[in-house]
C-alpha cells in the first residue's frame, strides 16, 4: 500500500490522511492535558506580578473561523483565571465549531472545555482524513504549549 507524510509532523502516513495516527494520538493526549492545565490555572487563583498583570478587561473578539487559533496572548498572561480559562473554553470551542460545521453538525451553544474536549477527542480520527487535518492537530499542539507554560509557571 503507498505512503504519504503527514502534513503535521513529516512522518509516514496512510493515503487519504492528512495526519498520522501517532499525531492523532498525540491530539487526544494534549486534550486531555490541556483540561488539567485550566484546573491547575483555577486552582491557583488569581496571580499579579511580571508577566501576570492583573485582570486587562474583555478579550477583543476574532473574525473567522478558521484553523489554526492561538490562545490571545493578553488573556493567557491576565492575573485572574477566570480570564485565562474562558480564552482557552473560547479556542476549543471555536475549534470544535469549526469540526461541527464540517460534519454538518448542529452548533453547540452551552459547552464546557471537558465537553469540547470530550468532542474533539472524538472526532480526531475523523479529522485526519480531511484537508484541514494538520491544522487541527496543530492548533491543538499550540494551545496545549500555550496551557501548559501558563499551568507550569503557577505550580512551580
Amino acid at each position: 500500500m503507498p505512503t504519504t507524510v503527514c502534513r503535521a509532523c513529516g512522518g509516514t502516513s496512510s493515503p487519504l490522511r492528512w495526519a498520522c495516527r501517532c499525531c492523532v494520538v498525540a491530539t487526544g493526549e494534549r486534550l486531555d492535558a490541556i483540561r488539567g492545565h485550566a484546573v491547575a490555572i483555577c486552582t491557583a487563583g488569581p496571580v499579579d506580578g511580571p508577566g501576570c498583570p492583573g485582570r486587562t478587561g474583555v478579550l477583543p473578539a476574532r473574525p473567522g473561523d478558521g484553523l489554526p487559533l492561538r490562545l490571545d496572548d493578553a488573556a493567557l498572561r491576565d492575573g485572574d483565571p477566570a480570564v485565562v480559562v474562558l480564552s482557552v473554553l473560547e479556542v476549543l470551542h471555536r475549534i470544535a465549531r469549526h469540526v461541527r460545521r464540517h460534519r454538518g453538525e448542529p452548533a453547540q451553544f452551552r459547552c464546557t472545555i471537558g465537553s469540547e474536549v470530550g468532542y474533539l477527542r472524538a472526532n480526531a480520527e475523523w479529522c485526519a482524513h480531511q484537508l484541514w487535518g494538520h491544522e487541527f492537530v496543530e492548533a491543538v499542539h499550540g494551545l496545549h504549549s500555550r496551557t501548559g507554560e501558563r499551568a507550569g509557571a503557577l505550580v512551580r
